[in-house]
């Protein structure tokens, strides 16, 4: 990194609680917060509930053995991957609609979620990285759910 960045870098470490020191009191007194708001939102299989209740718990196996489960089973792995791939992709959608306040209609984000689910079973079935039998059982699980 060139040596003025670094120096501009540090100084803007060093100087930022002097800058919320002075800017801060101002900002309170006419009734404002942060000058830029941070949302924040989770990722989890504990959230992602559309293929089947009951998150960790019901979809994860490498939480058996003190966590170390998927680290004895490469079918422990293939199944924590492959419900990654679902939840993350699931939590994402989720986390895009709820940007524009509830004007997307639930039954079209319900048919997003079936298309995405869907889109990910067929590439890893391609693909091959993960076991048929697990592939169809949650195809399976997505056609009873969404339809």
């Amino acid at each position: 990194m060139p040596k003025n960045l670094k120096r501009r870098m540090l100084l803007t470490y060093l100087g930022f609680p002097f800058y919320d020191v002075a800017t801060l009191p101002l900002s309170r007194r006419e009734g404002l917060d942060e000058f830029n708001p941070v949302k924040i939102d989770r990722i989890s299989p504990d959230d992602a509930k559309s293929i089947r209740e009951g998150g960790t718990m019901a979809t994860l196996r490498g939480i058996e053995f003190y966590n170390f489960g998927a680290f004895f089973s490469r079918d422990y792995r293939e199944n924590d991957y492959l419900w990654g791939r679902l939840h993350g992709a699931e939590r994402m959608i989720d986390l895009v609609a709820s940007t524009v306040g509830g004007s997307i209609p639930e039954a079209r984000i319900r048919a997003a979620k079936r298309a995405v689910f869907l889109a990910v079973l067929e590439e890893e079935e391609i693909t091959g990285r993960c076991h048929r039998g697990l592939i169809d059982q949650i195809r399976l699980e997505v056609g009873e759910r969404m339809g």
